[in-house]
Order: structure tokens, then sequence, then C-alpha cells
């Protein structure tokens, strides 16, 4: 057994070196001790950060439609007990966000698949809602009544939707559908909000991390 143990250890630490190599700067994020297959950083509100290796999305996956995709995303999301913000092709990959309710907050998963050097790694990021709560949506709700932009007999139908099909009843519970005030267009007014820093985070490494060296 100690042929295999030996081939296993160093299979391992080949499908890892990707994650090794990795280089990330990201002011106020501050990374734990590596662990062989995974690195893991967290910020000083506690949210996390992680890189790990992944299997393949699914088989064809860089030759797939945009529809097939977002169905993926999707159930991925769902299967984690979320709902679809958004989920979009990339160069190497493909970004998808999601969120889950934690009462009674939101919690907001940003990932970013890519491959490199023929492995898939995932980045997740994992913000959640602290203090007051609710307030991104109820300003936004607010704004566009009194713009007349969202009439109040329109926001059952109109508040909560999927992303990409209006029709789309989704499996989860309505709160989980993607909001009005969900929309990227919102990140500036809320900055400091978990899905804005989701946003900026998965922004931020897919401009600057460096693969190569």
């Amino acid at each position: 057994m100690k042929w295999w143990n030996h081939f296993w250890r160093n299979s391992v630490r080949a499908a890892s070196e990707p994650i090794r190599r990795v280089q990330l700067n990201l002011p106020g994020w501050n990374e734990d001790t590596p662990a062989e297959d995974m690195r893991i950083w967290r910020d000083f509100d506690g949210d996390v950060l992680s890189l790990a290796i992944s299997s393949e999305p699914f088989p064809y996956f860089d030759r797939a439609e945009v529809m097939d995709i977002r169905k993926w995303a999707r159930e991925l999301a769902q299967g984690n007990g979320g709902g679809l913000i958004e989920a979009c092709r990339l160069n190497e990959g493909v970004k998808i966000i999601y969120k889950r309710l934690q009462m009674p907050a939101y919690v907001y998963s940003g990932m970013l698949l890519n491959r490199v050097h023929e492995v898939w790694l995932a980045w997740t990021v994992v913000a959640g809602e602290r203090g007051v709560t609710g307030f991104r949506e109820a300003i936004v709700t607010s704004n566009l009544i009194s713009e007349g932009k969202l009439k109040p007999e329109e926001y059952e139908q109109r508040w909560g939707q999927d992303p990409y099909d209006p029709a789309f009843r989704s499996v989860v519970d309505r709160s989980l559908l993607r909001f009005m005030s969900d929309d990227e267009s919102y990140d500036q007014q809320f900055p400091r909000h978990p899905l804005s820093k989701v946003r900026q985070t998965l922004a931020t490494i897919a401009k600057n991390v460096d693969y190569s060296s």
C-alpha cells in the first residue's frame, strides 16, 4: 500500500499545484493556513473567500449554450437552498450569484469557475447581512413606487422574478427569487451591502488574479 499512498499524495499535490501558485492581493482579506486542496481568506466582517479544485461543471461546458448554463446555475442555487440572482459566461468559465435566507438575514454566495492549466478552479465568496436587514429592499421599493416605476398593485407580480425567465415558477420560496433591488445598478447606492460586496470581490478576482506563474 505504500506505493499507492505515495501515488495518491503525488496526484493530490499535482492537482493542487494551480491553487498553490495563485497570488491574491485583496485588501481587507487575510488568508488562513492553506490546506492541501483549498485556500481560505476571511475579512474583518467575518465573510469568507475560498479557492478550490472543482470538477467540470458539466460535460462539454465550454460549448454549452447560455440557456444550459443558466439552467445549471439555477439548479445549483436551488440545490444549496437558494435562488439564482445571476449567471453569465466568462472567457474561460462562468460567474454565478445566488442568495439564501437565514432568518432574518440574506446570505449571498458568488462563484467564479475557471479552467486553468486543464484544471477547473472554483472561487467562492460568501457574505451575509448583519445588523439592520432589508434596508436595500425597502429603499429601492420606496423609490420605485415614488417614481412611478412600480405600482403597489404590481408588487407581488414584479418584485421577485427569475432573472432570465419572468414566467418561470421557481420551486424555491418566493422570498428567494431575484428581487428588483438585487439589480447590479443599485450596488453603487449600497456599496457596503453584502450583494454589492460579492459582486465587487468577484470582479476584482476576475480582473487581477494571475494564473500564469
